[in-house]
């Protein structure tokens, strides 16, 4: 988001002393785990491959400068629509300098998969912030089967040397989309068919897009069977809406909205985890117009203000909400009754601790929380305080700051907007169409170039 967009925005919002209903249309971005995997794939394929509405973020951004360094021509058409002129398996070029996945940990660790089976060495580095997440999960997958990989016990930076490794068969053995799909990757250069076994089923982005691009892998239960892989064909798509993203509207629009509709957002099913629990909670949220497109179901989520009520979220969910649990846990604050969690390990390697994050978020607006290992339990209807918010440049925490914000109509502030555009560079855009007005009398006028 240009900053001049969020300062003009900010600057008409220390003029309101109301806050607008919140309604409207609004058609949010490409989702952004599809969008990497386009970057990835269509790099791969043979043949120009075509993206609309593709995400163009901090993150995506990190994934399409790594594959031109690797010698893959990428065009920019238009604001969110770029071609790709695939190289093929291994038509990638020796980088001549490192490849930086900047704060992106979807580029890290899928590209780990891939790296590690090309014909040259290379290095990937990253952003302070990345260095600390850890990717020994997914390197102790390939080293155990004789990938040459060196890292930095677990983290970045990782320097790939070529070898010969194979496998046949592999457990993912953690819940992670991520973790498979860096698997998947590197079962491409197989010569014997490979099956992929994971314990709890994660989202299929990337199996669904290898279907459509003339793989015949065969999804059975929590088993993935991939074939020897040829060539990839190109793809034409257009992004199906980042319901991640649109997560943030949706919560606005069950505590303050009245007939908000979110256009052509993805309902894949491991998707759907965040409506399902609000649903739950008792929010008025439709899905309309549903429709198939580029083997994924996209539809149209239609929102009113909601009085939320508790829930219990089990373990077995979190996989299915694991982007959205910081803005859960600002919803559940506003949800009459006790709203316990567990289960959710993952969030403590997330951008931030998200977990002792979100913690520090409601306990330093005066709210109440008790923290688990793996989760909270919090109560609600809380009456949370003003202030700011220190966000650990986590983007979902600074939305949820800011979604807070107009949902209480007070100063509720993060300390850092930028990293927004990590994940969601047109949030205050479409903040803005749907009437949501920022309460930011704490800042200066320059607040926005913090």
């Amino acid at each position: 988001m240009e900053k001049s967009f969020v300062r003009e925005v900010w600057r008409k919002a220390t003029k309101l002393s109301s806050l607008k209903t919140i309604s409207g249309e609004v058609t949010i971005l490409g989702d952004k785990s599809i969008s990497h995997r386009c970057i990835i794939l269509g790099s791969l394929a043979e043949g120009e491959s075509s993206f609309e509405n593709i995400l163009i973020s901090g993150d995506t951004a990190a994934t399409i400068e790594i594959f031109r360094s690797l010698g893959v021509n990428i065009d920019l058409i238009d604001e969110n629509i770029i071609k790709i002129h695939g190289v093929g398996l291994n038509g990638l070029d020796e980088p001549k300098h490192d490849l930086d996945a900047k704060s992106s940990g979807t580029t890290a660790r899928l590209l780990i998969g891939l790296l590690s089976r090309q014909n040259f060495s290379s290095r990937m580095v990253g952003s302070n912030q990345l260095m600390k997440r850890p990717m020994a999960r997914v390197i102790d997958l390939f080293t155990d089967n004789g990938a040459k990989i060196d890292s930095d016990k677990g983290n970045l930076p990782i320097t790939f040397t070529p070898s010969s490794y194979t496998f046949n068969n592999l457990d993912t053995k953690v819940p992670s989309a991520q973790v498979k799909s860096a698997v998947i990757l590197s079962s491409l250069y197989n010569n014997e068919p490979t099956i992929i076994n994971e314990e709890t089923l994660t989202r299929d982005h990337t199996e669904r897009m290898l279907l459509e691009m003339g793989i015949e892998l065969v999804r059975l239960g929590n088993t993935i069977t991939i074939p020897p892989v040829s060539k990839l064909n190109p793809l034409n798509m257009k992004v199906p809406s980042d319901i991640s993203s649109a997560a943030f509207l949706i919560s606005l629009g069950v505590l303050k909205g009245e007939n908000l509709l979110l256009k052509n957002v993805l309902i894949n099913e491991r998707r759907l985890g965040f409506v399902k629990v609000l649903k739950r909670m008792n929010a008025s949220i439709e899905i309309l117009n549903i429709k198939e497109i580029s083997n994924e179901l996209v539809g149209d989520i239609k929102v009113s203000k909601s009085d939320l009520v508790a829930t219990t979220i089990e373990p077995k969910e979190i996989s299915d909400i694991i982007d959205e649990i910081p803005i859960l846990t600002f919803i559940a604050s506003q949800a009459e009754g006790k709203t316990i969690l567990k289960g959710a390990n993952e969030l403590r390697i997330k951008e931030s601790d998200r977990l002792e994050n979100m913690k520090n978020f409601i306990q330093g607006l005066k709210g109440d929380i008790t923290m688990y290992e793996d989760g909270f339990a919090i109560n609600g209807v809380q009456d949370l305080d003003e202030g700011n918010v220190i966000t650990e440049d986590d983007h979902r925490v600074a939305m949820t700051a800011i979604i807070a914000n107009i949902a209480l109509g007070k100063k509720i502030l993060p300390d850092n907007t930028d990293c927004i555009k990590d994940s969601y560079p047109t949030f205050f855009l479409d903040i803005d169409s749907i009437g949501g007005m920022i309460n930011c009398l704490l800042y200066t006028s320059d607040a926005a170039d913090e």
